[in-house]
């Protein structure tokens, strides 16, 4: 996860699923694996005692993202796609207005307005 190419901005996860649900991850901001279900939980405080493995985990922030996030960043962050306005008047249900404007917006990216 990032915004910049900055290490600082750059947020290391990792999870792993089984049939569908997400059992178990690390996240760098938090520093330890987290546990979702009951086997997640288990795994969790087997991986997090072991503490070259939790080093070698928050490791990968540096050694795997940072080399590749220029590539990422100018592959989704500078990309972008212009929005579908819908401007519609409507009658409102139960209200003292004569008139409510809706304004949709569609098939945009990013996805922050």
């Amino acid at each position: 996860v990032f915004n910049s190419t900055e290490l600082k901005d750059i947020e290391y996860v990792r999870s792993l699923y089984c049939n569908k649900l997400e059992f178990l991850r690390f996240d760098s901001s938090v520093g330890t694996f987290v546990g979702f279900t009951e086997l997640g939980v288990k795994n969790a405080a087997r991986l997090n005692k072991d503490q070259r493995l939790l080093a070698a985990a928050k490791a990968q922030r540096g050694k795997y993202c940072q080399p590749n996030v220029g590539n990422w960043y100018k592959v989704a962050l500078t990309k972008s796609a212009p929005p579908t306005v819908r401007l519609r008047s409507t009658t409102p249900l139960s209200s003292h207005h004569p008139a409510m404007l809706v304004c949709s917006v569609y098939d945009f990216y990013p996805k922050q307005i």
